[in-house]
């Protein structure tokens, strides 16, 4: 949503941005931005409220052309009508919630049109919801690449590295397991960078010690910008697991690990195989035993597979992916 802000108003467009308020400070991030940004920080209960209250009346002060959901949740909130279009995102998550189906149907049934993450995502909101066929639907992937850095160190500080929130599903700990096994039986030792904050934080830490990776893995403070991970390692991996309750819908980081020239090992879990090109590898969910030798397999082709993920990354220019969201009507 930030990227489709952003670009949308550097494309002359006029831009105004409804949010709930950031855990993270944003003040300044909102002076930066040129277009408006209003945040409700109240409390759950009245934020909904209030944000719907203020949307209401803003479409009926201004004239807007589109008006983009970030998910069915924010959609659900609006009860006026409006000759804006109405497009609603999917990310993948969302649609497990079957608990929620009728709402869920409801909210998406009011948009123009819907745009999903990934083919996977596409497939299974239609395997559980049944949406209006008079509603359009596409897809794009939400990545948006704005420049390709060629990195020249030949020698890398990290071997890999996973830049993702620490939830069970990311599957560091099966990055943890393959580590070990190449370490025991191939007397391998790599370096391994993660970069993310969440629940699984402790859990992982524990790991590293039965797993006895002291000195191999480094959890980096989320305040470290992203690029400099990514500069100083050499493979992106993230493996993906499927749970009752969550999915990874797409794998943005893979496309900004591409970027830099760096090769990317993902699972064959939900959208993450549509987030690599030939660029990376993809393996059986839940399979440290592939992932050892996807690893191996990946540094004797390094160079290789380096070259494909630059231009694997240039179809994400972030030019052409806006074109493709404010002129998908």
């Amino acid at each position: 949503m930030t990227n489709i802000a952003q670009y949308a108003y550097t494309s002359q467009n006029k831009v105004t941005v409804l949010s709930d308020g950031s855990k993270l400070s944003s003040l300044d991030f909102d002076n930066k931005c040129k277009f408006k940004i209003f945040r409700f920080d109240q409390i759950k209960f009245m934020r909904k409220r209030i944000k719907s209250s203020f949307a209401h009346n803003f479409l009926k002060e201004n004239k807007i052309d589109l008006i983009f959901f970030d998910s069915w949740k924010s959609l659900e909130a609006l009860n006026t009508s409006t000759n804006a279009k109405k497009i609603c995102l999917v990310h993948g998550n969302e649609i497990l919630n079957l608990r929620k189906k009728d709402r869920i149907l409801n909210s998406i049934n009011k948009a123009d049109l819907i745009i999903f993450n990934s083919n996977y995502t596409k497939n299974k909101t239609i395997k559980n919801f049944k949406i209006s066929k008079k509603i359009d639907q596409k897809i794009i992937y939400p990545a948006f690449i704005e420049k390709i850095f060629k990195i020249k160190i030949i020698k890398k500080k990290y071997d890999l590295c996973t830049v993702a929130r620490l939830e069970y599903r990311k599957g560091h700990h099966l990055v943890f397991e393959a580590m070990s096994i190449l370490k025991n039986k191939h007397d391998i030792l790599l370096k391994y960078a993660i970069l993310g904050d969440g629940p699984e934080l402790s859990m992982l830490k524990d790991l590293v010690i039965r797993y006895s990776l002291h000195g191999q893995v480094e959890f980096i403070n989320q305040s470290c910008p992203v690029e400099k991970i990514f500069k100083n390692s050499s493979v992106h991996i993230m493996p993906t697991l499927t749970t009752p309750e969550s999915v990874e819908g797409f794998g943005i980081s893979n496309i900004e690990a591409a970027s830099y020239g760096l090769p990317c090992i993902v699972s064959n879990s939900g959208g993450s195989p549509e987030s690599v090109g030939d660029n990376g590898i993809i393996v059986k969910e839940n399979s440290p035993k592939e992932l050892v030798n996807s690893i191996i397999d990946i540094f004797k082709k390094y160079k290789t597979y380096s070259k494909k993920s630059y231009i694997f990354a240039n179809k994400f220019d972030s030019q052409k992916k806006i074109k493709e969201y404010l002129n998908i009507l």
